[in-house]
């Protein structure tokens, strides 16, 4: 596995970017020399130099990295604020320059936080920096919310800029240049470009916030995708099920109507989903209710016409969502399960012939993790959630949970 070496500017920064690396399996020490950056393991830097001017911030960078072979790691990343507070253009050049970085990639968005970058210009919740409150930060106010126009200002190479059609088109070139700047709307779209930097198998300085440092892991480590189940018609859930789906997380929607009218099978469904986690990708199998209030009216004229109950509409459906999450796993690892919906859970967990559960933890209010008792899928990693809780980023959250390494 590779070492990490992380360069923050401050102490909360350092540490939540190296918990990303902790949770992943990478042990991970945060430290404020480098005579405590040891020959094994990996190493977060806080430099304390936010408030520091240009000149300064780099000198602390330079002093900090004192002695550091920043070659004998795997990836070096420096760590900026998701905002662009600091001296965020002087720090990355000192860092490239003890490096000797091929390449430099500066994508700074934190998607969950609101912080994204289109068009170059860095956004807080849809508003450039310089116009919210941060450019009257009273130690380090922000000036510049282009990235682009950031490094020029300390770059004397031409600096390159990704744009979100690139990104989202899969046409990310790292080849026509060594500094670039990359739009990223989304975590898929962060994503994207950091696969395709890790392609390139250059020497590669990653700028940018924990993000990256968790969609970086997340493309190194060896860890299977999660599947999320939903068959709960709540707003809620539909709610979460959309966003998850606007992050760039696939959807398979199944038609309940056609599946009781014989006119689509369950097996074309459980192929599209298990083609995508057998990828790498995160998936979602989803009720067409569960996507959209108006299916669930038609699911229920259908059954009317098959002298079904709106009951015993649920329950089929129930039955063949569960019938349909035991084909996948029975086809490709994963792991572990999103259940949204009492009966949705219930349903898998029946079809899997579980004897039950032993909880392992809550990772958000209302939503405990646990893991399968018995049957043939034991151990199996599932989190489970009533239909009208959560958040937005519910199962977004969860299935980044479920790949963390927890212990048994």
């Amino acid at each position: 596995m590779n070492r990490y070496l992380i360069v923050a500017d401050d102490f909360t920064g350092a540490n939540d970017t190296g918990v990303q690396l902790k949770r992943r399996g990478v042990p991970t020490s945060v430290v404020f020399s480098s005579e405590f950056i040891a020959s094994e393991g990996s190493f977060v830097l806080d430099t304390e130099s936010r408030a520091l001017g240009p000149e300064e911030a780099a000198a602390a960078v330079r002093a900090g990295l004192k002695g550091v072979d920043l070659t004998a790691f795997g990836r070096v990343m420096k760590k900026v604020d998701s905002t662009l507070r600091g001296s965020v253009a002087a720090e990355i050049k000192a860092v490239d320059e003890l490096y000797g970085s091929e390449l430099v990639v500066f994508a700074p968005a934190l998607p969950d936080l609101g912080r994204t970058t289109v068009g170059g210009v860095h956004l807080l919740k849809g508003i450039p920096i310089t116009r919210t409150e941060l450019a009257k930060d009273p130690k380090t106010p922000v000036t510049e919310d282009n990235i682009t126009r950031l490094l020029e200002a300390v770059y004397d190479e031409p600096v390159t800029h990704i744009s979100e059609d690139q990104v989202s088109a899969g046409e990310i070139d790292f080849s026509t240049g060594r500094v670039f700047t990359c739009d990223s709307a989304t975590n898929a779209d962060l994503r994207s470009v950091i696969q395709a930097a890790v392609a390139t198998g250059k020497r590669t300085l990653w700028v940018g916030t924990a993000a990256m440092a968790d969609h970086l892991l997340g493309v190194e480590v060896d860890v299977p995708p999660a599947l999320a189940v939903v068959a709960s018609v709540s707003a809620v859930s539909r709610e979460q099920v959309n966003f998850a789906a606007g992050e760039g997380i696939p959807l398979v929607s199944v038609p309940i109507p056609e599946l009781l009218t014989g006119e689509q099978k369950m097996e074309t469904y459980v192929a599209q989903t298990v083609a995508l986690l057998k990828e790498g990708k995160d998936a979602i199998l989803a009720s067409s209710a569960s996507c959209n209030r108006a299916e669930l009216d038609r699911s229920v004229a259908v059954g009317e016409k098959l002298n079904m109950t709106r009951e015993q509409v649920s329950g089929y459906t129930q039955m063949v969502m569960g019938k349909m999450t035991k084909a996948i796993l029975e086809q490709t690892p994963v792991s572990g399960m999103f259940l949204t919906g009492g009966d949705t859970a219930l349903g898998f967990f029946m079809e899997a012939r579980s004897l039950g559960s032993s909880i392992v933890t809550e990772i958000a209010v209302g939503i405990p993790m646990m893991r399968l008792s018995g049957g043939p899928f034991a151990g199996l990693k599932v989190v489970t959630k009533a239909g009208a809780f959560g958040k937005e980023d519910a199962i977004t959250f969860a299935l980044r949970k479920l790949k963390e390494v927890i212990p048994e």
